[in-house]
């Protein structure tokens, strides 16, 4: 009807949006200090290091939130189900993940069974290295009070890891045996279905290939069996030759009973067949380790290609079968002819046997009697020709329906069949489409997975890393002196001013982009408004229809303003037809008075068609206009109503009964059905009528993309 008629929906989603923590991150409290701690730490912290670029910040909050996801998910275990049942793939690469990770039971049985690391005394070749080290560093230091040494701590039991790993191990190990089971189990199936399906399709091929060659036979047969019995009943030749002819004619039979006996045996194999095959695609369409498998597609491909092929035949058996049929019944007319001709001699001449007088003479009485039977039957003859000439016309007539009443029905079946394989075709196009995205998505996600597992293993690197430099740094401090501890508490407390003030600027810089954001679709949605009142209401100081019409051009460049350069807005805005820019749409008001208008009028002309009338026609048009009541069948919008039945009294009916529900789309569907002076008259309304939805249409889109982005601000 119009260049868009589908409604834009209001769910819209929002990609590319993960809501991140502004919280500062956790970090340890550095033990109590001394006197000479307290003055150093009131020396101001150096500058914070600048401001790093936009990508780094969104590969930063990408790796935290995919961090935090899996934590989360680690944690509490509702979570990571809800995980596995919403993304696929999920599982395999949490359990992955997991391994590597340990459990809150393991953590809670370290914790109370000690420190995993044992305290380890330095053999004497690193305590002579130790005792090198320690003069360098306390070099660059400035002289201060020495602190009172202590002694070391005694070394702790070492803990036995071992039943941990194994534990570990030995699920890791069950894990990848279980995965690898499943695997092998889906391989085996498919390769023994598309064996399976191999060997179908090639038994199919042969078997319609003989069946098509022996229907070709059957066709062949019967054409030679038909110009036979023809050349037989029209050759007026010699009892001899004649004789010939019908012995030609009774092997041709034979040979079509043959064939056809063949065939028939072969298209029955060849429909087991092909329901074998369909039935071994049903099947493996219905499993779950099979159903994505590339074969079943070019095997419905072959399934229906075969299928058309012998339904093409077969159509072309029955064609023949119908021709040697009609023959048959010629012949059957003729020999009744004959037969009731030699009756009608033997009554008029019984003592004279046809076919056996040969050589023996008439009498002059016999051979008057037949003249004057002769000259009976070509009088009868000459009758029947005569009624037959009377009632030709009358029957060719007949003929001519039946024949288009078969043509119709061919025409329907053909149309079917060809609709069928257009909707198989599909159905395989279909499938096709559906099997490429899943291995596109499987093969993105898995590669988006193997990113993450990679990030998250080099975290853990980095981690362990980090770990073992502290552990390192806290065994020099207490094995040397408390000189390396002091100034390890200072670099940890400024490592923790460091931290805080990036959490606090990390938290300011989202609230900024937020509230920017928030602002933004507050203009959006203020000019959709400002839009969406200028075309419902247009100029509301003025009352006169045509003067109402406002130019929407400034409306439409405050919401492009409003939405920046974004695409979604861009596209919308340039959908809106140029005269809504420079003229404006009419409004809901003035398409209703005016709808009441051309509705008085359209019913006053309703029985004018498109070839005008005379003045006489316009007053009974007008006259019958007071006498048809409106009557409605579609009263929801789910209702089917045949659109080649209804009258224009009726169209205008139900248009109106959806003009009175504020529903202007489907008066105007109706309304565009007119036909006639009724559709000249409504022209101008209903091409109104589109401008203003198809506007409309635009509004709405921009209302719901306003929304999506107020939401994007909350969540």
């Amino acid at each position: 009807m119009w260049r868009t008629t589908s409604r834009v929906p209001p769910k819209i989603k929002i990609h590319g949006r993960r809501s991140t923590s502004t919280k500062p991150p956790v970090v340890p409290q550095p033990p109590l200090s001394t006197p000479f701690e307290a003055n150093q730490q009131q020396q101001p912290p150096p500058p914070p290091p600048k401001k790093g670029g936009g990508f780094f910040k969104f590969l930063g909050l990408t790796t935290l939130a995919a961090g935090g996801v899996v934590g989360y998910a680690w944690y509490d275990s509702n979570f990571r189900k809800q995980i596995e049942d919403n993304v696929p793939y999920s599982k395999d690469a949490l359990d992955a993940l997991f391994q590597l990770i340990p459990t809150s039971e393991t953590i809670q049985s370290t914790d109370r069974s000690g420190p995993l690391i044992p305290n380890i005394s330095p053999k004497p070749e690193e305590e002579s290295k130790m005792r090198r080290k320690v003069p360098q560093t306390q070099a660059d230091i400035p002289p201060m009070p020495a602190p009172p040494m202590t002694a070391p701590p005694p070394a702790a039991p070492t803990p036995v890891a071992a039943p941990v790993k194994t534990e570990k191990e030995r699920k890791k190990e069950e894990a990848q045996q279980k995965l690898k089971q499943k695997e092998a189990e889906e391989a085996a199936e498919n390769a023994a279905l598309e064996v399976y399906i191999e060997n179908m399709t090639d038994m199919c091929n042969k078997t319609i290939k003989q069946a098509l060659e022996k229907q070709t036979e059957v066709i062949t047969t019967t054409k030679q069996h038909i110009e036979a019995l023809k050349k037989a009943m029209d050759d007026a030749s010699e009892i001899l030759n004649k004789d010939s002819q019908w012995q030609e004619v009774s092997s041709a039979y034979g040979a079509r009973l043959d064939a056809v006996t063949s065939s028939d045996r072969l298209v029955t194999q060849a429909r087991e067949q092909l329901q074998k095959l369909k039935n071994a695609i049903t099947e493996g369409k219905s499993q779950a380790m099979t159903k994505k498998n590339k074969i079943l597609i070019s095997a419905q491909e072959t399934f229906n290609k075969l299928n058309s092929e012998l339904n093409k035949q077969e159509t072309q058996v029955k064609k023949v079968e119908s021709q040697s049929k009609m023959m048959l019944k010629y012949k059957d007319l003729v020999e009744q002819g004959k037969k009731q001709f030699q009756k009608e001699l033997e009554s008029i001449m019984p003592e004279v046997k046809l076919g056996q007088a040969r050589g023996k003479k008439l009498t002059e009485e016999e051979l008057n009697s037949l003249i004057a039977h002769a000259h009976r039957r070509i009088e009868q003859l000459q009758k029947q020709l005569a009624e037959q000439i009377a009632l030709e016309q009358q029957r060719i007539q007949q003929a001519l329906e039946q024949q288009i009443q078969e043509d119709d029905r061919l025409s329907d079946q053909r149309v079917a069949n060809e609709q069928q394989r257009l909707k198989n075709e599909f159905l395989i196009q279909k499938e096709k489409w559906e099997s490429d995205s899943r291995v596109v998505f499987e093969q993105e996600l898995r590669q988006h997975l193997a990113r993450q597992a990679a990030a998250h293993s080099d975290h853990l690197k980095d981690v362990l890393k980090i770990q073992e430099k502290e552990l390192e740094q806290v065994f020099e401090r207490e094995l040397n002196t408390k000189l390396i501890e002091e100034r390890q508490s200072f670099h940890t407390e400024v490592a923790n001013w460091i931290a805080r003030l990036r959490g606090i600027e990390s938290a300011v810089e989202g609230r900024a982009e937020s509230e920017r954001v928030s602002r933004k679709a507050q203009q959006l949605w203020l000019a959709r408004v400002a839009l969406n009142k200028a075309l419902m209401h247009g100029i509301e100081d003025i009352d006169v229809w045509e003067l109402k019409i406002k130019p929407l051009a400034n409306e439409i460049a405050a919401v492009s303003d409003a939405a920046g350069n974004h695409p979604y807005v861009k596209s919308i805005v340039k959908s809106i037809p140029e005269v809504s820019y420079k003229r404006g749409v009419w409004t809901d008001d003035s398409l209703i008075e005016r709808f009441n208008k051309v509705h008085r009028v359209c019913r006053r002309v309703a029985m004018i068609d498109e070839t005008g009338g005379g003045l006489g026609k316009y007053f009974l048009s007008y006259i019958q206009s007071f006498f048809i009541f409106e009557s409605v069948y579609a009263r929801v919008t789910s209702d089917e109503v045949e659109l080649d039945k209804l009258s224009t009294y009726q169209i205008l009916a139900n248009a109106k009964y959806w003009m009175d529900r504020d529903d202007l789309e489907m008066a105007v569907r109706y309304m565009n059905q007119l036909q006639g002076e009724a559709r000249r008259v409504a022209e101008e309304w209903i091409k109104e009528s589109k401008l203003h939805l198809e506007t409309r249409q635009a509004t709405q889109a921009l209302m719901a993309f306003a929304s999506a982005s107020g939401l994007g601000t909350i969540f």
